[in-house]
């Protein structure tokens, strides 16, 4: 949407008031940045969760000498 709104901002350059394209553009930039810290952030949570349960790594279909 950022870079969408570059472009019209290019070739409207009179049409689109002063102050609106770079603000929707950082906004919209930054905003991205963080949805992607965000998405770090929940691989490395989605990462921990099996050691902070406790539950075991894998899964024994039987024992044997045990």
């Amino acid at each position: 949407m950022g870079i969408a709104l570059l472009f019209i901002k290019f070739i409207w350059w009179d049409n689109i008031p002063l102050g609106i394209a770079p603000l929707a553009i950082g906004i919209f930039f930054l905003m991205g940045l963080m949805l992607i810290f965000i998405g770090i952030l929940g691989e490395y949570v989605s990462a921990i969760i099996p050691y902070v349960r406790r539950r075991p790594i894998v899964i024994e279909s039987e024992r044997v000498n045990f």
